[in-house]
C-alpha cells in the first residue's frame, strides 16, 4: 500500500520526495519498528534543514488513551461475569450472533475436541494436529483459508504481572469512555491480564520511550535514555531482542519504573494479545463440523533462565479437552484452481493448507504433486499413511537428516525437473507454504533452475518466466 501511495504521489501527481521510501520489516532482528525509527530520524534531519527549525524528537507522555478505574471486588462482580463469556449461547446451544458477525472483535467460542502428536516421542520437535468444534457456528471454509486463535497467558505470568503492577486479581476494571476493541466494558484484573494484555510480549522501542518518563532512579533513567537513542540500538537489541526478554522481565529489572508507573498508561505500554493465524489443515468434505490445524509447539532457550515459549502453541498444548477457544476464520491468500495441475511445496507445518486441499480433491481427475520436507521419514513424516491412499496425489519427500548430505525440497524440485517442467507447460499452479526465512527464495531459485535445465531458457528469461507466473497467480506463496 505504502509503495503504491509513494508511486502515485511521485509519478502520478508529480511530487518530489524529500526522502526515499521507508519500509518496515516485521521480521527484522531488532524489531519491526527499527527501520521506521531510523527513517524517522532521517526525516527529522531533512525537515530541520529545509525548514530551519528544531523538532522535539523524544516521546512525550500524552493523555491516556482510555479512561478506566480499578475497583475492589464488590457487587459489580456479577456484571463482570456476564460480560466476559465471549459469544453468548442460549439453552439450545445456538449462537445468538450471526456468522457474518464473527470477526477479530467478535470471535466465535469453539471447543477443543482433540489434539494428537504427529511427530514421534523421540523427536525433539512436538508437532500436533489440533481439532476445534464448529458446531452451530455456520462457518464454511475452503482450502487455503486461515483460522485465527486468541491465546491466553499462563497463570504464572498473570500472578507475576499482578505482583509487579501491584494489582489485586479480583479487582474490577471499568471503562468510563471508549472501550478497547474486543474488551468488555467491565472485567476483572485477572481476566484483563489472562485474556487481553500481552504481558509475555517482547517490548518495543516505544515501551522504553514511555517508561523513561516514570523512571525516578537516575541510573535507570540514563539506561532508558541510552536504549532509545540511535547510538544505543545495539545495546537495546542485546538486552531485549537477542534474549527475547519480555515486558514482565523488563519491569522486574527496573524497580523505579514499576513503582512509579501510572496505571492509566497500561494500554500504552502493553499491547493487546493478537490472535495467531494458522492455515486450516482439514477439509469440510471430510469433517463438516470441525477444523484442524497443524501446530508446532514452540519452546527454546536463550541466556534467560526460563525457556522462551510460543504463547499460542503452549496455551493450546496445555489446554484440557472441551475447553473453550475463541477463534474466527478469514479467507487465505491461496487460490486453488480445479482445472489444472497443482504443484505444492510445503516443508514441515507448511503442508497444512495442502492437506486441506488434498482432502477436498482426493479421488478427482486433478493431478496433485506435493514436495514435502522434514528431518526424518521415521520421526516427522506427519501424514504418510494418509497420503499413500490417495490415487491422484504424488508425494515427493525430502528427508534432510536421513543421509550424510542434507536434502531439502528445493533439491527434489531440481531432481524431478522434467516432471515439474511438464506440469508447468500444461498450466500447473505452483503453491509454496512454510517458513519465510530462506526456503521461499531457495525454492524459487530451484524453479528457475528447472526452467533453464528443462526448458532451455536463459537465466534472464527464466527470471522473467517465474515473474510472469507470479503476476498471473500461477506461482503463489504463503509464508510466516
Amino acid at each position: 500500500v505504502s509503495s503504491g501511495i509513494n508511486a502515485e504521489y511521485g509519478q502520478g501527481l508529480g511530487g518530489t520526495p524529500i526522502l526515499d521510501l521507508g519500509l518496515s520489516d516485521e521480521q527484522h532482528p531488532e524489531g519491526s519498528d527499527y527501520q521506521s525509527y531510523v527513517w524517522i530520524g532521517q526525516l527529522f534531519d531533512k525537515l530541520e534543514t529545509q525548514l530551519d527549525r528544531k523538532f522535539i524528537r523524544t516521546a512525550r507522555v500524552l493523555p491516556p488513551r482510555y479512561e478506566f478505574t480499578i475497583k475492589e471486588k464488590g457487587s459489580s462482580q456479577d456484571d463482570v461475569k456476564s460480560n466476559t463469556n465471549g459469544i453468548k449461547r442460549d439453552v439450545t446451544g445456538e449462537s445468538k450472533v450471526k456468522f457474518c458477525q464473527y470477526s477479530r472483535n467478535k470471535p466465535y467460542e469453539s471447543r477443543l475436541i482433540c489434539q494428537r502428536r504427529v511427530t514421534s516421542c523421540e523427536h525433539f520437535q512436538d508437532v500436533r494436529l489440533v481439532e476445534f468444534s464448529l458446531t452451530d457456528s455456520g462457518f464454511t471454509f475452503k482450502p487455503g483459508d486461515v483460522v485465527w486463535i486468541y491465546p491466553k497467558n499462563t497463570d504464572e505470568d498473570v500472578a507475576e504481572a499482578a505482583k509487579l503492577l501491584k494489582l489485586d486479581l479480583d479487582s474490577v476494571v471499568e471503562f468510563q469512555s471508549a472501550t478497547v476493541p474486543i474488551l468488555p466494558k467491565t472485567l476483572t484484573v485477572r481476566e484483563l491480564l489472562t485474556q487481553y494484555l500481552d504481558i509475555a510480549s517482547i517490548p518495543s522501542r516505544l515501551f522504553f520511550e514511555i517508561c523513561v518518563n516514570f523512571a525516578t532512579d537516575e541510573l535507570e533513567k540514563e539506561k532508558f535514555e541510552d536504549f532509545i537513542s540511535l547510538l544505543g540500538r545495539e545495546e537495546l537489541y542485546s538486552y531485549v531482542s537477542r534474549p527475547r526478554r519480555t515486558v514482565l522481565e523488563v519491569l522486574a529489572d527496573f524497580h523505579s519504573v514499576r513503582n512509579n508507573l501510572d496505571i492509566r498508561y497500561l494500554f500504552h505500554l502493553i499491547p493487546l494479545i493478537r490472535p495467531r493465524g494458522f492455515s486450516i489443515a482439514s477439509s469440510q468434505c471430510t469433517k463438516k463440523d470441525s477444523l484442524e490445524i497443524c501446530m508446532a509447539v514452540v519452546r527454546f532457550k536463550t541466556i534467560m533462565k526460563k525457556d522462551r515459549i510460543g504463547l499460542c502453541s503452549n496455551y493450546l498444548a496445555n489446554l484440557p479437552l472441551d475447553s473453550p477457544v475463541k477463534l474466527f476464520i478469514e479467507t487465505g491468500s491461496f487460490k486453488f484452481p480445479t482445472d489444472r495441475p497443482i504443484i505444492m511445496v510445503g516443508p514441515g507445518t507448511g503442508c497444512a493448507p495442502f492437506r486441506s486441499l488434498i482432502q477436498s480433491r482426493a479421488g478427482s481427475p486433478q493431478k496433485l504433486i506435493l514436495f514435502f520436507g522434514c528431518r526424518s521419514a521415521e520421526h516427522d513424516y506427519f501424514f504418510k499413511s494418509e497420503w499413500e491412499k490417495i490415487d491422484n496425489l504424488q508425494v515427493i519427500t525430502a528427508f534432510s537428516r536421513d543421509q550424510e548430505r542434507k536434502i531439502y525440497v528445493q533439491h527434489r524440485i531440481v531432481e524431478h525437473g522434467a516432471m515439474v517442467w511438464g506440469a508447468l507447460v500444461n498450466g500447473a499452479v505452483c503453491c509454496v507454504a512454510g517458513n519465510s526465512k530462506n526456503m521461499p527464495f531457495q525454492v524459487k531459485e530451484a524453479f528457475k533452475t528447472v526452467c533453464r535445465n528443462q526448458g532451455g531458457l536463459t537465466k534472464e528469461d527464466s527470471e522473467k518466466y517465474i515473474d510472469l507466473l507470479i503476476k498471473n497467480r500461477l506461482y503463489q506463496t504463503e509464508t510466516w
